[in-house]
């Protein structure tokens, strides 16, 4: 793995930091040009990039912390001021719920405009979770001999052992989201029709994959993601069934 791209005297470009910047970035230029392709204000999309970009890093360290309380509460300002210890998860939900409020307040249709950000969403969230593999932050999976395995001697966080590469393994499913998302918006769908199709995905994506990662178990043996992926699961369910029934009506 590559934590440090590039380092000289104080200059110093690490791999996570530079996918996430793409992670934003890329998904922007696309909501840019859809927006006006669909005759949204594409303004917004600067608005919503700068509004995210905070809520992601608050909401990938109050995840963070929720799912190791335990080291929280021995050192809790080390948990907090620390550049390490962001949940990509965390950090997606609390964009959604802050992009929601915003679109909102723009006096656009917010189905309009997620359906229209449901790839870049999953194109950003595909990155991101490169992002983590590329650099070895330690969201790896448990260890395994398989031909799927690999190790993370260089990594963030060390690791000889060969482990299940589960953020590689989120990103290929999030790219595949991606084209699978570009594809079906050239039909004629109901509105909330691709945003809750990408949130059925994304949820039985993070689900599967929690199964072999070293998350901590919280209830029922399952971990924190994986109850906020059955959210995901349930809210683009319960989408789909009010979009038909609107559409019946």
């Amino acid at each position: 793995m590559y934590p440090i791209i590039f380092n000289y005297k104080f200059i110093t470009i690490g791999s996570y930091g530079l996918l996430l910047g793409l992670a934003f970035y890329l998904p922007f230029l696309f909501m840019e040009r859809e927006y006006k392709r669909t005759g949204i204000d594409p303004d917004l999309a600067y608005r919503i990039l700068i509004t995210v970009i905070p809520s992601a890093i608050i909401g990938a360290k109050l995840f963070h912390i929720l799912e190791n309380l335990g080291s929280f509460r021995k050192d809790p300002m080390d948990m907090i001021f620390s550049g390490a210890g962001l949940s990509v998860y965390g950090g997606f939900v609390l964009s959604f719920i802050t992009a929601f409020y915003l679109i909102r307040k723009s006096n656009e249709d917010i189905l309009k405009v997620f359906d229209v950000s449901a790839a870049p969403m999953a194109l950003g969230y595909g990155i991101g979770r490169l992002g983590c593999h590329v650099s070895g932050d330690g969201c790896y999976g448990i260890p395994t001999d398989s031909i799927f395995g690999m190790a993370y001697p260089n990594g963030i966080v060390p690791v000889s052992v060969t482990v299940y590469p589960t953020p590689l393994f989120e990103s290929v499913l999030s790219f595949i989201f991606f084209y699978i998302l570009m594809q079906l918006r050239k039909g004629d769908h109901r509105k909330g029709f691709l945003i809750f199709t990408y949130l059925i995905l994304n949820g039985l994506s993070r689900f599967s994959v929690e199964f072999i990662r070293l998350n901590p178990e919280i209830l029922l043996g399952l971990t924190q993601a994986q109850f906020v992926a059955m959210g995901f699961i349930l809210a683009g369910i319960s989408g789909h069934i009010y979009i038909s029934r609107i559409r019946r009506a």
